[in-house]
């Protein structure tokens, strides 16, 4: 992998990123806890830490390919419809109703 400007503001960007949410999880007054992006009831939670680090991956070739040039409309809709999918299914499909037993 060559190093190049490009792969430099990338890394400064996500090192910027890390920091920003680790300053808001240290905050007092903030309700803000970096840690259940990939926690579930006091515990590493798998399923999390790996959809947080596959958006991070995918989000980094997203703006590469766009800055390289080689974006195209089918990366793009690629890429939103594995983001947006699951969200809309939960939203549409998941929902849990709750029932009055009288």
């Amino acid at each position: 992998m060559k190093f190049d400007t490009m792969n430099a503001i990338l890394a400064g960007a996500f090192v910027i990123i890390a920091i920003s949410f680790w300053h808001a999880h240290k905050k007092q007054n903030f309700e803000f806890n970096a840690f259940d992006l990939i926690m579930s009831k006091g515990k590493v939670d798998k399923i999390a830490l790996s959809y947080m680090l596959v958006l991070a991956l995918s989000s980094w070739i997203m703006v590469d390919l766009q800055v390289s040039g080689k974006m195209t409309e089918g990366y793009f809709a690629i890429f939103i419809g594995a983001w947006i999918t699951p969200l809309v299914s939960k939203v549409v499909f998941g929902k849990n109703e709750v029932t009055k037993d009288d």
